[in-house]
């Protein structure tokens, strides 16, 4: 009898995750309830502990993407010590020849390298220098762990929507707002309000409105960009939805942010004006319908209604939004009426 061991559900059902770290061996006993594996998902971490005493078989190697809610080991009640079958003439393989021209030996002798494991590109498969050559070259490095996990929700963001992204640019005025990206998550949460279509979760092809907005905000880390929650920033002071912001960036930074951080988003921002950017194109992230990118506020001339030349900060924001689910007017009249907020 053996009884899988499932990665956690972290964020969503499906949605991959990696086993950051073993603490049983292949084949060690485990008691109920041991600590046995720690996994990652989007820069959340979470325990696996065992459902039943027994051996540990079959585990996931470190750093290789598993479904959530599928198998990572599984734990059987006896180990057998099956005998190998002993070799004889009729069950041997047998040994192939390989054909390769002699500068092909040669480089291959030279490079250390096993003809047996180099495919020919020669008549009948005949190995040639070339081939030995770039077999010769070292792969390139290959994304794995929480990058790879990451890169592969961005692919999939771009392959199930139909991206459209408006731009829109903002006369701030002569002052900025002491907390700008706060000042932007609190307007958008505010405005969305008033445009449903954009606020909530799709699935496959039908969309749920939310009934309040809680916006994702974007932020970068050392091993990729993760997007907790600011829970109900539209009825809470720019101070407080600074705070918030601040305090997420900080546990995203320390590795400590939990699944319930990343629930319930219906809309997310993301602010890369500190970096000098002025308009870009946000990936949407899944299952949400649109994300308002934020760049960079800088002093312009502006002319005002009288005439006069002053100088005002302008911004670009950029609302990508899913065309399957919104027409561009709605998401039109959603970003005109966040830029007049931010104008005053």
């Amino acid at each position: 009898m053996s009884i899988d061991v499932l990665m956690p559900v972290i964020t969503a059902a499906g949605d991959e995750a990696v086993i950051t770290a073993w603490f049983v061996d292949e084949g060690q006993a485990c008691s109920d309830g041991e600590l046995i594996a720690e996994v990652q998902a989007e820069k959340v971490a979470d325990e696996v502990r065992a459902s039943s005493k027994g051996y540990v078989v079959n585990r996931v190697a470190i750093g290789d993407p598993v479904d959530q809610g599928s198998p990572i080991c599984q734990i059987v009640e006896s180990i057998g010590q099956p005998s190998p079958a002993a070799a004889s003439p009729a069950t041997e393989t047998p040994r192939q020849t390989v054909v390769a021209s002699p500068a092909a030996k040669r480089l291959a002798r030279e490079s250390g390298l096993d003809l047996s494991g180099i495919s020919g590109s020669g008549p009948g498969g005949r190995i040639t220098e070339e081939d030995v050559r770039a077999a010769a070259q070292p792969a390139p490095p290959a994304m794995s762990g929480l990058r790879a996990v990451i890169a592969r929700n961005m692919r999939r963001s771009h392959a199930e929507t139909a991206p459209v992204t408006l731009f829109s640019t903002v006369n701030l005025g002569r002052q900025l707002p002491s907390n700008l990206t706060a000042t932007i998550v609190k307007v958008a949460a505010e405005t969305l309000a008033d445009h449903p279509r954009l606020n909530g979760h799709r699935d496959g092809d039908s969309f749920t409105a939310a009934p309040t907005a809680q916006v994702s905000v974007a932020i970068q880390t050392e091993e990729g960009l993760v997007a907790p929650v600011v829970r109900d920033a539209s009825t809470r002071s720019v101070e407080e939805v600074a705070g918030s912001i601040k305090e997420l960036a900080h546990r995203a930074a320390a590795g400590t942010l939990t699944p319930t951080d990343y629930e319930g988003g219906t809309f997310t921002v993301t602010n890369l004006g500190p970096h000098g950017i002025d308009g870009f194109t946000p990936i949407i992230n899944l299952p949400q319908v649109a994300i308002l990118g934020v760049g960079a506020a800088r002093p312009t001339p502006v002319v005002d209604n009288d005439g006069n030349v002053t100088i005002g900060h302008q911004m670009v924001l950029s609302l990508t939004f899913d065309h399957a689910f919104v027409d561009g007017a709605p998401a039109a009249a959603f970003l005109q009426q966040v830029a007049g907020t931010l104008a005053g």
